[in-house]
């Protein structure tokens, strides 16, 4: 497979002096800029919105949801994949809606109105060769029953002993995990976060038992679309990977993944090591990459009293998304997350048409977070105001999923003080509350959890997230899959969603309602 077209710049190339920059697209940041000023001046001279709010009507709601995913969705984007041609329509798109809406540059940065650049790290697998002994022999496993992935250039692990943690992972020791390589059960809640607690924990390496060749087809594809980070972040290199359980039995023993499973089902169990050692080397192509999160706002009449942020990220996984030899290889995201993006043009064109808030209103559209919220780390790492004077913040994501009347979901729920206003808001608009074990699974896997580590207190509230049925199916049906496209999209929890985030927003951008100093307390996760 060829490397992700986000890769501009190249290791190699560096060591060789050269100033060339390799985009696979030629969309560096002039070109880039290039690209989107037609449409900002384009948006200058748009329509401007009523001065007077009027009620808006499902169905008009609906036709502009139904318009902007379409866009969004559309092969033409290619999937919004970050670095591409489809970045440049996306923002084009969103920058042209969001100033028709009324909204402001939201950077506060002279020399990136709008775009708000963020610098990622890249890399790509390229190689693997994994080896297993036991008792001085090499154990033959079945081909292709196992995968494994370096997040850098290169991971190395010789001969070192293998040890059965079952779901095990925070609660470990480093005594237990270190110089070994942990073999971990997959599909089970938590199995990613299990995955990198242990690679903190200092394990050599990380292997997970999938079910099948298909699962570990899937999530390996998933992986060679790369590894990223903030490239002013350290650079750590791990190495972990997948292997079947075909594989597992045939290097364990028959029925010994039955037993393992049994004992790691115990309160007191610990890692089990297994008297086998393996080898191995990784490798990946690496570079550097610039991407962009589009930050506007609505100027507040009190604007020292604090801000309200919106947000949802743009990316997804572009046109690669499945394997070359299917007929659809493009993500186009529909759900995930030009949903969500579609309810926050809308939230701004409605509140940007209304009475002038107090609070200023930010609107964030973030890049890169499903390679690992790297664009939410951006903000809160170079935010346009300060962290601590965003009195609340909401993540639109994948809101699409639910039926209207569907029960709210809030993710992030008992981790801020926004939770009191936000049930009695949710209760005299007349809905009710869903599972909230069921929300409680997405935490760190949306953008709100980076906001959160620092202490911004910051909610998901939807429907989507409420409605267990119509989540799982979208999980198995479109998520993250060519699928995920605008036929047979449900926009009634969507709808509902946007009607509950205006009453959210005005009562937490009016002072009188939420004092500066009532919230804005992380309660820890």
């Amino acid at each position: 497979m060829s490397l992700n077209p986000l890769v501009l710049v190249r290791n190699s190339e560096r060591r060789k002096g050269s100033n060339e920059v390799i985009g696979r697209l030629g969309l560096g940041c002039r070109a880039l800029l290039a690209l989107l000023l037609p449409g900002l001046i384009a948006a200058c001279t748009h329509g401007g919105v009523p001065a007077t709010p009027r009620p808006v009507a499902s169905a008009e709601i609906e036709t502009r949801l139904m318009r902007d995913i379409a866009t969004l969705s559309s092969d033409d984007f290619g999937g919004r994949q970050p670095g591409t041609d489809g970045e440049a329509k996306t923002l084009r798109f969103l920058s042209r809606e969001w100033q028709a809406a009324g909204l402001a540059s939201g950077t506060n940065d002279p020399a990136h109105p709008w775009f708000a650049p963020v610098e990622l790290a890249y890399s790509s697998p390229s190689t693997s060769t994994v080896r297993f002994v036991r008792k001085g022999r090499a154990v033959t496993l079945p081909d292709g029953g196992v995968a494994m992935f370096a997040s850098g250039a290169r991971g190395l692990v010789e001969l070192a002993p293998v040890v059965f943690v079952g779901n095990a992972g925070v609660d470990l020791e480093r005594s237990e995990l270190a110089g070994r390589v942990a073999l971990m059960l997959w599909d089970h809640p938590g199995d990613a976060d299990q995955r990198e607690a242990l690679l903190r924990q200092d394990a050599a390496a990380v292997i997970a038992i999938v079910k099948d060749d298909a699962e570990l087809a899937h999530l390996a594809n998933d992986r060679r679309r790369g590894h990223y980070r903030l490239d002013a972040t350290e650079a750590v290199t791990t190495l972990d990977g997948f292997m079947t359980r075909d594989a597992a039995e045939r290097l364990l023993g028959a029925g010994r993944i039955e037993e393992l499973e049994s004992a790691a089902a115990q309160d007191d169990f610990r890692p089990i090591p297994l008297g086998i050692q393996v080898s191995v080397e990784a490798t990946s192509a690496v570079g550097t990459a610039k991407t962009f999160n589009l930050i506007g706002h609505l100027p507040g009449k009190r604007p020292q009293d604090g801000a309200v942020l919106l947000m949802a990220h743009w990316d997804h996984f572009g046109s690669a998304c499945a394997p070359a030899d299917a007929a659809d290889r493009i993500c186009n995201g529909a759900v995930d997350n030009a949903s969500g993006v579609a309810v926050l043009n809308e939230l701004a064109r409605q509140l940007g048409a209304g009475p002038k808030l107090d609070r200023d209103v930010y609107f964030l559209a973030t890049t890169a977070e499903e390679r690992g919220l790297l664009g939410a780390q951006a903000f809160t790492e170079n935010p346009p105001v300060p962290l601590d004077s965003i009195v609340a913040a909401f993540n639109l994501d994948s809101v699409a999923i639910a039926p209207a009347g569907s029960a709210f979901g809030i993710v992030g729920l008992g981790m801020t003080d926004l939770d009191a206003p936000i049930e009695r808001i949710i209760r005299e608009s007349g809905g009710e509350m869903g599972d909230p074990a069921l929300a409680a699974q997405f935490v760190r896997r949306q953008d709100g959890w980076a906001l959160l580590q620092r202490d911004v207190p910051t909610v998901a509230v939807t429907t989507a997230y409420g409605a267990e049925e119509a989540l799982q199916r979208f999980m198995d049906e479109r998520y993250h899959k060519p699928s995920d496209e605008i036929d047979g999209i449900e926009l009634g929890g969507a709808i509902d969603d946007l009607r509950l985030h205006l009453k959210l927003v005005r009562f937490f951008a009016d002072p009188l309602q939420w004092p500066a100093d009532t919230g804005n307390k992380h309660a820890g996760p």
